[in-house]
């Protein structure tokens, strides 16, 4: 019996959505799992300066962080965050000694660096594994410290040859999710069980778990739709935002919904989904077989999330808010072209990622010990 260690980050809510999935299968399975905020548990002061950091930069500089995202793929600046992790080994130690940890696994890549250095740092052999919420494979994410890697990403022949690691450590099993409704409900039943407007055409506008999107603006391009329509406005755990939409007259029928752990069913629920292509919420919808619209996503992470969905033909990018407006319009009553987009979605959805990376886990667990 193992006894694992989630290491999770409250940046944004898609790491530890993740790290739930996991431990739900994991518990399924019989083992005992503990989830933990790591920068939290460290110190509630690295996590509000983590967080901070990370939301100041996107919202006020994104562009920069594009950059120093773009720059880390030529350049290894980001082993910095390793060194750092330096001073909190002691820290993350007493961590896995009191949770008596044997497996670790990381669903954020600057806890996973934290945790390569002190496997380094202390000559430790538990196996580290690291679960990867974007669908890009960046070259920040290798250590040699990690015994696994699980990705969206279809490329991992191409990632493994070009950063000299063994096929063997790569697993492309998707983005592990809890688990969706099921999609041969209609969506207008899913919306009866919602208590929404069955018959009405139904968007939903995602900022994820931090509310980080500009729905206001979205909601006054939407005016300009004819037809009536239903919006559902996901606003997490951003209070202030709820209460600035709430102000908002609209000719359309909007519903301000904040953090719910139904989010998937609201999704299923909806036509489409906009949103800025954060890697878990992006999963959901393909699970939900809901075309995406993707506006303004953060520059770097989201911007190579974007691309890979673009690329196999289950999203489509609005560069200004317009934009979102006719994707609506077109997405909505152009039956053939809607279909396309879920049909690509069918194609490419893996709602079972989270069984199948357990599954791997524990069978490379077992190979371990057998050695």
């Amino acid at each position: 019996m193992s006894q694992i260690t989630i290491f999770s980050a409250s940046i944004g809510n898609g790491h530890n959505e993740a790290s739930k999935a996991l431990k739900e299968q994991f518990e399924l399975q019989g083992e005992t799992v503990t989830i933990v905020d790591t920068f939290q548990s460290i110190h509630p002061l690295l996590h509000k300066t983590f967080l901070e950091l990370y939301l100041k930069m996107i919202e006020k500089t994104p562009r920069l962080w594009g950059r120093l995202y773009r720059y880390s793929e030529e350049y290894s600046w980001f082993l910095v965050l390793d060194q750092l992790g330096t001073f909190f080994c002691e820290k993350l130690n007493s961590i896995i000694n009191k949770q008596r940890t044997n497996v670790m696994i990381s669903t954020h890549p600057f806890v996973t660096a934290f945790l390569a250095r002190l496997k380094k740092k202390k000559n430790l052999t538990l196996p580290l594994y690291t679960v990867i919420t974007d669908l890009y494979l960046h070259p920040a994410y290798v250590r040699p410290e990690i015994d696994g890697y699980f990705t969206a990403s279809p490329h991992i022949n191409d990632f493994a040859s070009e950063h000299n690691l063994s096929l063997d450590q790569l697993f492309c099993t998707g983005i592990p999710i809890k688990e969706i409704p099921d999609v041969t409900i209609p969506r207008w039943k899913v919306r009866n069980d919602l208590k929404l407007q069955p018959d009405e055409k139904t968007i939903l506008i995602s900022g994820g778990g931090l509310g980080l999107c500009k729905y206001e603006e979205i909601l006054m391009s939407l005016e300009n739709i004819e037809q009536n329509i239903q919006i559902l406005c996901m606003t997490g755990t951003n209070n202030e935002l709820k209460e600035k939409i709430l102000q908002i007259q609209s000719k359309h029928r909007v519903h301000v919904i904040p953090y719910t752990d139904q989010f998937t069913k609201y999704l299923r629920a909806s036509d489409l989904v906009v949103s800025k292509a954060g890697g878990l919420t992006v999963s959901e919808a393909l699970a939900c077989e809901t075309p995406i619209i993707i506006y303004q996503p953060v520059p770097g992470h989201e911007e190579d999330n974007a691309e890979f969905l673009m690329e196999f033909g289950t999203a489509v990018k609005a560069d200004e808010v317009t934009g979102v407006t006719s994707h609506v319009q077109k997405m909505l009553y152009n039956e053939k072209y809607y279909n396309e987009l879920v049909e690509n979605a069918r194609k490419l959805k893996k709602p079972d990622a989270a069984k199948h990376i357990v599954y791997a886990i524990k069978e490379l667990v077992q190979t371990k010990q057998v050695l």
